[in-house]
């Protein structure tokens, strides 16, 4: 509900706030006290456009803010918009639109900014605002539906929800069939390409760890003139020497040394560790030498054998391009591939499975949406005759109020059906969509008899009436004020009225008057105290003044108000 407004710069209003409670609050006071500016101002935070001319004369920028507890019965509808808007929330939101005198106007939510358009999709499941500038679910009819069915009770409630849990199975199952192919041909060339890819990848019987092994390979048949040079230069250096005898082998030079240091070692013992060492090495030499000229009576260079391992590179440097980065992931890709290919062979039978468990959920479908409209039609009959009557105690004896429903093209998880509240408020009229209607009073009365007899299976919380009471008088605002009370058991409710037998209803009331300082002039608000809220009953029902005359005639209203009251409270 709506627990505070502050109004800044607006229009009359220089800084006003307001703390609203549960149950009935009234806004009263004289005409052009600024009662519809308020009303205004909220509807700023529901959406409505904005204009230059609303910014107080004088100042850059007016600025409205509410604060709004959250807990409703659409929560999780809620709660998804604000996480889609990256809003984070607990029990309560500060909504807050700022119109600068440039034309710029600014929505926040919880101090972050959003589009305009959000605050009315935000709106909607908060606040309902009946009044000239109207801001109504019960006017757009894609809520008609909801509403007729939360009315109608468990015994719908169950249908629907029998029929949305079809609906699931339903689509599961289709999605089954999409993954096996439009239609019977596209399966046909889905197998043809999947043969083709496995074929590809099995006839180049491919092995883990090939491809590193080939560029191996490759390496050496590719520099094989150069290996044979160096090899060939290290073998000559260590064994054979030059021819000349310049440059002896390093193996004969070693020998040499291994001599020397021989007899060196006989003459102090102390050399004979590095003597072992030097034979050590020698032998190593040695060993070295005989692997070399081994590695070079083995070597052979065969173009034909580079010339394949080239084009084994290429073959697998394409299957990567197409099947994987790696040899494994080409190999994974033809596991899939094949299992796929199983699925799709046995697809046909699959699929006249698959649709003839759907059809069979169809049939169910539509067994159970005719139950649901039959049900629909009855719940129909019952708001039908409810709200006529309710209408007539509204001072609109001669009002007919149809819901109409229609049978649409498409079964949905909803049913068949289309639902559009109808209505004429004079005999011999036929009747029009809500929509249609263009009258404020009777926009207000048919707003207030259909809030009242839904106002269990209504969900938004807060209800505002701007001067619902508008052209009617005598017992029929006695009846709009029982009507009013009756709807804050269930709603909190705000109403701008000049009726004082609504005000005397109210939990908690306002009054707005105008007032001049510095030679401008100011809307101011009050939160009367129960002394206070005489004298303005009683200048409601005597304009000409107070006296005790109207105050004891006040002390009635408010009498026969509590009484009411008290009668509905047990």
């Amino acid at each position: 509900m709506l627990l505070e407004l502050r109004v800044s710069n607006f229009a009359l209003i220089e800084d006003l706030s307001f703390s609203f409670d549960s149950g009935l609050n009234v806004l009263s006071g004289e005409t052009g006290a600024g009662k519809s500016i308020v009303i205004g101002a909220i509807n700023l935070l529901l959406g409505e456009r904005a204009a230059v001319e609303q910014v107080r004369q004088g100042q850059n920028s007016a600025y409205v803010e509410g604060l709004v507890c959250c807990g409703i019965t659409r929560q999780d509808d809620l709660d998804s918009l604000l996480e889609k808007a990256g809003i984070e929330k607990d029990n309560e939101l500060i909504m807050a639109r700022e119109i600068y005198s440039s034309g710029r106007s600014v929505a926040r939510i919880n101090g972050r900014a959003v589009p305009i358009s959000f605050l009315k999709e935000i709106g909607k499941y908060l606040i309902d605002l009946h009044g000239q500038h109207q801001h109504q679910s019960l006017l757009r009819p894609e809520e008609h539906l909801e509403l007729l069915d939360s009315f109608g009770g468990e015994k719908v409630s169950f249908s629907r929800n029998k029929l949305e849990e079809l609906s699931k199975n339903k689509q599961k199952l289709q999605k089954q069939i999409s993954s096996l192919g439009s239609s019977r041909g596209e399966r046909e060339r889905r197998l043809d390409i999947y043969e083709f890819q496995l074929n590809e990848i099995k006839k180049a019987n491919l092995r883990v760890g090939e491809d590193e092994e080939l560029a191996a390979r490759e390496k050496v048949l590719a520099n094989a003139e150069k290996l044979w040079n160096l090899t060939s230069g290290a073998y000559t250096d260590l064994y054979e020497g030059s021819e000349e005898g310049m440059h002896p082998a390093v193996i004969d030079r070693l020998n040499n040394a291994k001599k020397l240091l021989g007899e060196a070692a006989g003459i102090d013992q102390n050399l004979g560790p590095l003597l072992d060492l030097i034979e050590s090495a020698a032998a190593q030499l040695e060993e070295v030498s005989h692997e070399l000229r081994g590695y070079q009576s083995g070597f052979e260079f065969d173009p034909a054998e580079l010339n394949a391992i080239q084009e084994r590179q290429n073959l697998i440097s394409s299957l990567k391009r197409k099947y994987g980065s790696s040899i494994e992931e080409i190999l994974d890709f033809a596991s899939r591939v094949e299992k796929e290919m199983e699925w799709l062979k046995n697809s046909e039978e699959v699929a006249e499975r698959l649709e003839k468990e759907i059809k069979e959920l169809e049939e169910q479908m539509i067994d159970e949406s005719m139950r649901l409209r039959e049900m629909r039609q009855e719940t129909a009959q019952k708001i039908e005759f409810l709200l006529e009557e309710c209408l007539k105690e509204l001072a609109l004896p001669d009002a007919r109020f149809e819901i109409r429903v229609t049978e649409k093209e498409e079964l949905t998880a909803r049913g068949i059906d289309q639902v559009e509240f109808m209505f004429s408020a004079n005999r011999g009229e036929s009747v029009k969509p809500l929509t249609k209607i263009i009258s404020g009073g009777e926009v207000s009365r048919v707003m207030l008899a259909l809030k009242t007899i839904l106002a269990r299976q209504d969900l938004v919380p807060t209800l505002i009436f701007d001067e619902v009471d508008a052209g009617i008088g005598g017992k029929t605002v006695q009846a709009v004020a029982e009507k009013l009370a009756h709807l804050s058991k269930h709603h909190q409710v705000l109403c701008v009225t000049h009726s004082p037998q609504i005000a005397a209803m109210a939990d908690s009331h306002y009054s707005l008057y105008k007032e001049t300082v510095d030679e401008r002039t100011l809307t101011r608000a009050s939160l009367l105290n129960a002394g206070q809220r005489r004298e303005e009953l009683a200048r409601m029902l005597d304009g000409s003044g107070i006296d005790q005359v109207s105050l004891k005639h006040v002390d009635r209203v408010l009498e026969r108000a509590r009484r009411f009251k008290e009668q509905q409270a047990g």
